[in-house]
């Protein structure tokens, strides 16, 4: 291997630093390192629901699609309110779009904590409203293995690939992982054969 073949090789395996000013120009939410969110989770007792899914944009005509996964998603945060009250922390991918969306507005509304574990990526978008942020690496999908290790529990509605590996990898570290189907994307793909001890429930027709 050349020298240039090296310096190409070392750049690839370096990791954008994550700039905190870049975050505040964007959002109010605090601003927390992987360390720091570990050290509050103990210190306060969070309980932390990771939330996965459908981060795009609904599209025309999709009222009542739009209108069950928010009934059915408020009922989780509902069913969780009630065993963890103020120790729940529902965590998503920090962008005001889909699933994520209608998670940050519930919370919100709900008086629940949201908090956004993302990458650098996300800035590229709109933002949700959330009280913390916790960004890691430059692209999206470098935030999972904080994600995944952070979270306490997991549920998925709709999503892509990413979503569909971070449930698959929430399930084999034991992490409760509850899917909601009905509404596409790789959710509606994912057998009771990849998730085992998964909670399934079905989108009223």
């Amino acid at each position: 291997m050349g020298r240039r073949d090296q310096r190409r090789k070392r750049k690839r395996g370096q990791k954008k630093l994550v700039d905190p000013a870049k975050w505040a120009e964007r959002t109010k939410a605090e601003f927390l390192t992987p360390a720091e969110l570990m050290a509050r989770k103990a210190a306060e007792g969070w309980y932390l629901l990771g939330v996965v899914g459908f981060a795009g944009r609904w599209r025309p005509g999709s009222e009542q699609l739009v209108e069950h996964a928010h009934t059915m998603l408020t009922a989780e945060f509902t069913r969780l309110t009630n065993t963890h009250g103020q120790s729940l922390v529902i965590v998503s991918g920090a962008t005001d779009a889909g699933v994520l969306q209608l998670t940050y507005a519930a919370c919100q509304t709900m008086g629940i904590t949201a908090m956004g574990i993302t990458a650098g990526q996300a800035l590229n978008f709109k933002l949700a409203p959330m009280d913390y942020v916790v960004p890691v690496g430059s692209r999206f999908g470098d935030e999972s293995p904080v994600f995944i290790a952070a979270i306490d529990e997991l549920l998925m509605l709709g999503g892509g690939q990413q979503s569909r590996d971070e449930a698959i990898a929430a399930s084999h570290q034991g992490l409760p992982v509850t899917v909601i189907q009905g509404f596409g994307g790789s959710a509606d793909e994912l057998t009771t054969a990849e998730l085992p001890t998964a909670r399934w429930l079905v989108r009223p027709r």
